[in-house]
């Protein structure tokens, strides 16, 4: 199944955002979230590649999922979070 032009279109701008907020990131916590996410590498083969303990990237690691996301609802005008909030009211 392929995706319509605007569809298309809406990945491409969810992406760039994506990729935006990643460029943001402080160096250690996107150096630890691409090696986890993208290079899929354990939290302690992480550690001990950058020469840190496995707590401080667990933390690094966290604080980027958290920005990143805040990234992407400030993005969508906090639209996500507010859908999800409202979601669990019901």
């Amino acid at each position: 199944m392929s995706l319509s032009p605007s569809q298309s279109a809406e990945k491409d701008r969810e992406r760039q955002i994506l990729v935006g907020a990643i460029r943001q990131l402080p160096q250690l916590s996107r150096d630890v979230f691409v090696l986890h996410r993208f290079a899929g590498m354990p939290l302690e083969q992480i550690a001990e590649h950058l020469s840190i303990e496995k707590r401080a990237v667990e933390t690094r690691l966290a604080a980027a999922l958290v920005r990143l996301s805040r990234a992407v609802d400030e993005a969508d005008g906090g639209g996500a979070s507010e859908r999800s909030r409202g979601s669990r009211a019901g």
